[in-house]
């Protein structure tokens, strides 16, 4: 039994990277308004499992993020892109970064924390 438990666990962690979703490859943004939408996926808090998210990207550079679960929560914010392409984002007195990745018809945006408590997952097909 030890013997086959030993095979099944690296089989299982495989099966589980092979399902994850792949990032599609990195975009700069020179313009937040070129994002302007709805995106939906997940946000991972510190010490939590990770719960539906949706984040909304206005021409007027606010967003504004909902989750949902026991503990779900709406909020607003603003968002802006750096010279060098990259974006930062800030709600109230919590700030971070955000990261566009493009590719297979599909666009994905990771919000994280600049203090690395939570991280959020978006994406949306492209036409």
């Amino acid at each position: 039994m030890l013997r086959s438990a030993r095979l099944l666990i690296p089989l299982v962690a495989l099966a589980l990277a092979a399902c994850a979703t792949q990032l599609p490859p990195p975009a700069r943004v020179g313009d937040v308004r070129a994002l302007v939408g709805s995106y939906s996926g997940s946000m991972k808090e510190y010490g939590t499992t990770p719960r539906p998210a949706t984040v909304t990207i206005k021409p007027d550079n606010s967003f504004e993020v909902t989750t949902g679960g026991p503990e779900g929560f709406r909020t607003s914010g603003v968002i802006a892109s750096t010279v060098d392409g990259d974006l930062v984002w800030q709600m109230g007195q919590v700030k971070g970064r955000a990261a566009v990745y493009e590719g297979d018809n599909r666009r994905v945006i990771v919000f994280r924390r600049d203090d690395g408590s939570s991280t959020t997952t978006v994406e949306r097909s492209l036409p």
